[in-house]
């Protein structure tokens, strides 16, 4: 009897392990706060195992993240095939999920390392940040600690102008005490000795329109994110991301 439960659950294990599309494989991954290594491959491919062995390196280095491995030729992955642009693209390649569900870079496998995958995994908020652009959105990112008494006056002024701005604007906080952001503010350029809260204004095409270290009002900050960019470059100013990620 104890034989047959166990075989029965072993079943039951398999057959939803069978069931698990790459799909869903990473929003389950995203929904518990983890990065995704994903390995897109075809059957066959000679060179399948050596990315696998890549991407579980970068696992093991970090390990708020999971390896998934897509099938390029399976109908069922048709749509993340033309959702990330991979029809054609030379295979095995990994690409960097973040924890959003945003690709934010990516290797064919002879190019790839472990440390390289772990470069382009963005900490949580410049995430929010790219997915926002991504997205065709402004940004308007206030840099705050928990003792500046005037990040909520700041923090609702912004979201003030998000609501006159359509909601084509994304207000993202950044606390200048988060360890994980340490990389992002030195990134941006933030004096971490700031006394009152910072905001940046960053238009839909990823330029930095202007830096408020005062009060601010919204007037200002939606004629601000409504400035776009010279038709031609980036520009120095360029946000994280905003350039884009080579693959």
């Amino acid at each position: 009897m104890k034989s047959l439960v166990i075989f029965t659950f072993m079943l039951f294990v398999s057959i939803n392990l069978f069931a698990v599309t790459a799909q869903e494989a990473i929003e389950s991954a995203n929904k518990s706060g983890l990065a995704v290594f994903l390995v897109i491959t075809d059957p066959g491919n000679a060179n399948t195992q050596q990315a696998m062995d890549i991407a579980n390196q970068a696992h093991s280095k970090y390990t708020k993240s999971g390896v998934v491995q897509m099938n390029r030729s399976d109908a069922s992955n048709k749509d993340l095939v033309a959702k990330y642009s991979v029809s054609n693209a030379p295979l095995p390649l990994i690409l960097v999920i973040a924890s959003n569900g945003l690709v934010t870079g990516g290797y064919p496998s002879y190019q790839a390392t472990a440390d390289l995958l772990i470069k382009v995994i963005p900490s949580p908020v410049k995430a929010d940040v790219m997915k926002a652009l991504s997205n065709g959105k402004s940004v308007f990112l206030v840099v705050s600690r928990k003792d500046m008494t005037e990040k909520n006056e700041v923090m609702n002024t912004c979201a003030q102008a998000c609501i006159e701005m359509q909601n084509n604007t994304k207000l993202i906080g950044l606390d200048l005490e988060d360890q994980k952001e340490k990389a992002f503010i030195a990134e941006m350029k933030i004096d971490p000795a700031i006394t009152s809260p910072q905001t940046f204004v960053i238009n839909s095409k990823g330029q930095i329109n202007g830096t408020f270290n005062d009060e601010v009002n919204t007037t200002t900050l939606v004629s601000t994110a409504k400035k776009l960019p010279a038709a031609k470059g980036c520009g120095s100013s360029c946000a994280p991301g905003a350039c884009g990620t080579k693959k």
